[in-house]
């Protein structure tokens, strides 16, 4: 009986979670694609360059784009082995990730987030981060304040705005690449787990 009240419960689980509101946040080489729910929103894009690192249980691929407008931005997509699951939540995540001092959370919606974070140095950077499974985390960053606010307006008419204007501008960034993936975070932190499976016995 308790077995059969254990299956019962995950079958609803997976029901609700089928239903739920989604977001997604992509880069096909010629448009960062975001989604809230059923808006979609395409932004050209061209791809400057592009890397892959291996930690051996994550997988991270990084381009520099330049977007329609001029301006340039980092896209990162990390996915897990399939036996590991990130750990923390979203915003624990992009706070280690970036080595932040702190992590405004600027509006929320379907799993898509938009940040501005506070690094290091106290300089600022726009942040929109998606995270619809436990085993990928998407993150698009280094656009200005007005052009997150566009974005985040155009997806959905209620968003919070984000307030500091003078943000970090990839453009005048020696190195561009914000993110600081290290084997220590992934491992030993740690960024990932092995995911923790269900039992009926």
């Amino acid at each position: 009986m308790k077995k059969k009240s254990e299956l019962l419960l995950l079958l609803s689980t997976l029901i609700i979670l089928s239903g739920c509101a989604k977001s997604n946040l992509s880069n096909d080489n010629t448009h960062v694609n975001v989604q809230i729910d059923q808006t979609f929103l395409q932004v050209p894009s061209t791809t400057i360059k592009q890397s892959r690192k291996n930690f051996s249980i994550l997988y991270l691929t990084q381009k520099l784009l330049r977007l329609d407008d001029g301006s340039i931005v980092v896209y990162e997509e990390a996915h897990t082995d399939l036996q590991y699951e990130f750990e923390p939540t979203t915003t624990r995540s992009i706070g280690i990730i970036f080595d932040a001092k702190e992590v405004i959370r600027v509006h929320e919606k379907s799993l898509l987030f938009a940040y501005q974070v506070v690094l290091h140095d106290n300089r600022i950077l726009n942040v929109l981060a998606s995270q619809g499974f436990d085993q990928e985390l998407k993150i698009l960053y280094g656009m200005s304040t007005k052009k997150l606010n566009k974005m985040l307006g155009q997806l959905d008419n209620n968003a919070r705005l984000a307030h500091y204007m003078n943000v970090i501008n990839l453009q005048h960034e020696t190195k561009p690449l914000m993110s600081h993936w290290t084997t220590w975070k992934v491992h030993i932190l740690p960024l990932i787990v092995p995911i923790r499976r269900f039992s009926f016995y």
